[in-house]
């Protein structure tokens, strides 16, 4: 993307230029394969993770034992049941209100955007994954996940990993497992509530994970959200500013819509947001670059991998491949019209990773980022300070630098 208003790490600019001079898959030195190419992708990830089960939890490895054999795919079953409930009209309702409180509280301050895109997304997911917590325990949990979105970030705004950042944060983690255990083992035993979150199918599978391989499934979620609903909304809030026409379309859209019409189905009722979203989300894909370790023996036409060997994988390159998609760097959410679906092709986009390790959260990541549109069309209007030196930054996540400003109460 050869765009002044684009900035990239010296490393996707390496990945960009051999993907250019040798195609869509190639090796790193033998080490680790390069895969830029929809199809392999989906091929490779489906036979790296078609039997995945849970480590064993410390307990027992410090016993020197095994665990009892738990699937991933058990795990994820309980927890995408759940998600039924939490992306229920209830469900987006609270999700929403959250976000509100948070930007309430936020309104009228100039501040870094991405910051505040990250806490407006992670801070109300947080009770999606983990609630019924004291405000001491909830505060706990937010540090810890905040901590390591500052770590994230830190590659090109190193101010946000001061000195001895890496050790608090070590510290933060104990913490929360502390904290998810003693949830865990209070619902189990009835001295606390059972909850609508992705703690709660855990509780139900304590006999076969134990507390230590459950927590550690609920610590996952927490870690897996620092990388991509704070990126992904403050990549919106950028495009949101620059697309005029479609900022002006989407208010018209969503104003007429109150909010506890929109989240009886928040993609459904509000379409040309929902194209919007879809869009960002296509051409701003975070991570742009994610690296497996190869499990067992893997062999897909030319291509073969070796147990202990790697792979690295692109959706960002996959959905700017220009053989795949049509005027692929144009930002162009009509694409997503049911009349232009054949710019959009199967298999092509991926922006919650590949199956069987994709996104539990898809439904309501999509859902939140609507919510948070109807948010700036209805509630607030976004200044930017200087928009002229803000452009968008491919790094270990994609999202603007230099994009300050204020949400503000019309």
């Amino acid at each position: 993307m050869q765009d002044s208003k684009i900035f990239e790490i010296p490393a996707v600019q390496v990945l960009r230029r051999r993907i250019e001079e040798e195609g869509s898959v190639f090796w790193f030195k033998d080490e680790a394969l390069a895969i830029a190419d929809a199809e392999t992708a989906q091929r490779i990830e489906a036979a790296n993770y078609a039997d995945l089960t849970m480590l064993d939890g410390f307990s027992d490895v410090v016993r020197g034992r095994n665990s009892e054999p738990v699937s991933w795919h058990q795990v994820r079953s309980g927890w995408l049941g759940q998600m039924r409930a939490l992306t229920s009209a209830e469900g987006f309702k609270r999700l929403a209100l959250r976000m509100q409180a948070l930007l309430d509280a936020e309104s009228g301050k100039d501040q870094d955007l991405v910051w505040l895109a990250e806490r407006a997304m992670l801070e109300p997911l947080v009770p999606v994954i983990i609630s019924g917590l004291s405000p001491r325990a909830h505060r706990r949990v937010v540090r810890e996940v905040m901590s390591k979105v500052a770590l994230v970030l830190s590659d090109i705004d190193e101010h946000r990993c001061p000195p001895l950042h890496r050790s608090k944060m070590w510290v933060y983690q104990f913490l929360v497992g502390v904290e998810v255990r003693r949830e865990l083992k209070g619902r189990v035993s009835g001295q606390r509530p059972r909850q609508t979150d992705l703690t709660d199918p855990m509780v139900d599978m304590l006999p076969a994970l134990g507390v230590d391989r459950a927590a550690d499934a609920i610590t996952a979620l927490l870690t897996a959200i620092t990388s991509s609903p704070g990126a992904s909304a403050a990549c919106l809030l950028y495009e949101w500013h620059r697309q005029d026409v479609w900022r002006e379309r989407m208010i018209a859209e969503l104003s007429a819509l109150s909010l506890d019409a929109l989240c009886e189905s928040p993609a459904r009722l509000a379409p040309a947001t929902t194209r919007f979203v879809k869009e960002v989300l296509r051409i701003w894909s975070s991570p742009p670059v994610v690296t497996r370790g190869v499990r067992t023996d893997i062999r897909y036409g030319d291509t073969e991998l070796k147990a202990g060997q790697g792979y690295v994988l692109s959706s960002f390159f996959i959905h700017h491949d220009k053989r795949q998609w049509s005027d692929a760097d144009v930002f162009n959410p009509d694409r997503w019209l049911a009349e232009s679906r054949e710019q959009c092709p199967h298999g092509s986009y991926v922006p919650f990773g590949w199956a069987p390790k994709s996104c539990i959260g898809a439904n309501l990541g999509l859902g939140q980022l609507v919510l948070l549109a109807h948010l700036l069309s209805t509630r607030y209007r976004l200044q930017i300070s200087n928009p002229e030196r803000a452009k968008m930054a491919i790094a270990s996540v994609i999202r603007p630098m230099d994009f300050t400003g204020t949400v503000v109460r019309p």
